[in-house]
């Protein structure tokens, strides 16, 4: 069986994604053909493409065990037409749950043929220097077993014969999914003086959320709570102010400090709940 090209599709407001599938596509050895960022808006309003004889590496952050809202919108308009895929998602080292299954799921109904996925740990959206989550990750040793596991994908491609023959890969999860998270509803993050309105956070924001007429405010009904803004800023200008994030950021940091690892599956590979 022969595919053509290797594309990537992910949705990475801090980068995280993004790094570890660039990773997993050095260690499959070929070329990247395409590249979809949907974390930008604007990508996310152009119709969707169609794949044809492609393998598809395809990656999201997980929020609360469940993958984005506004990406899963975007992946379930893609035409996969018997492509392979490749599903990754990154969490902040507590549970990913829902989020690997719901992604492969997506790649399924949106007609490609899912054959391999990951959970990757990356740092955590809410971390900071008083609270460290997975800090830096994925860091080194990620990075590795993301390039090995690319690797692994790439003597399983050589391997394949008819793509009717192929089994979906088996992921933990649950179906119905779990419910997610509702966002929105109150402001968690302060603009301080040292703002000089470099407009950073702008670029940043996957929501087009913040404000430039409003002191670069949050607007809380688009946020996403991907705090991609402050990790953008150069200043250190937007903080997080005391709320039920701040809490829930505290008793992440004293429950979720045991290093995880990452996990792979493969189509073919046992796997029991």
């Amino acid at each position: 069986m022969k595919f053509e090209n290797l594309s990537l599709i992910y949705f990475s407001p801090t980068s995280t994604t993004q790094t570890v599938l660039k990773e997993i596509a050095k260690g499959l050895g070929k070329k990247i053909h395409t590249v979809i960022n949907i974390t930008d808006p604007q990508i996310r309003n152009h119709p969707a493409p169609e794949f044809k004889s492609d393998v598809v590496l395809i990656g999201t952050p997980v929020y609360a065990g469940r993958i984005p809202k506004d990406a899963a919108d975007y992946l379930k308009t893609i035409n996969g037409s018997d492509s392979l895929a490749i599903v990754v998602v990154l969490y902040g080292n507590r549970e990913f749950e829902d989020a690997l299954v719901e992604l492969k799921n997506i790649a399924d109904d949106s007609g490609f043929i899912p054959v391999a996925a990951a959970a990757f740990i990356g740092e955590h959206s809410f971390s900071n220097d008083v609270f460290p989550i997975a800090v830096k990750r994925p860091d080194k040793e990620d990075l590795e077993k993301a390039f090995l596991f690319g690797k692994q994908i790439a003597f399983f491609l050589k391997g394949l014969g008819k793509s009717e023959n192929l089994v979906p890969v088996a992921v933990p999860g649950n179906f119905p999914y779990k419910e997610g998270v509702s966002f929105g509803g109150f402001k968690f993050i302060d603009v301080t003086e040292d703002c000089d309105n470099c407009e950073q956070c702008v670029t940043a924001c996957p929501m087009e959320a913040i404000d430039a007429l409003d002191h670069y405010s949050t607007r809380p009904e688009y946020c996403i709570y991907c705090c991609a803004c402050i990790k953008a800023c150069p200043w250190h200008a937007r903080i997080l102010k005391d709320s039920p994030i701040k809490e829930k950021l505290k008793w992440l940091y004293e429950n979720c400090a045991f290093r995880k690892e990452p996990q792979t599956f493969l189509s073919g590979d046992f796997y029991s709940r």
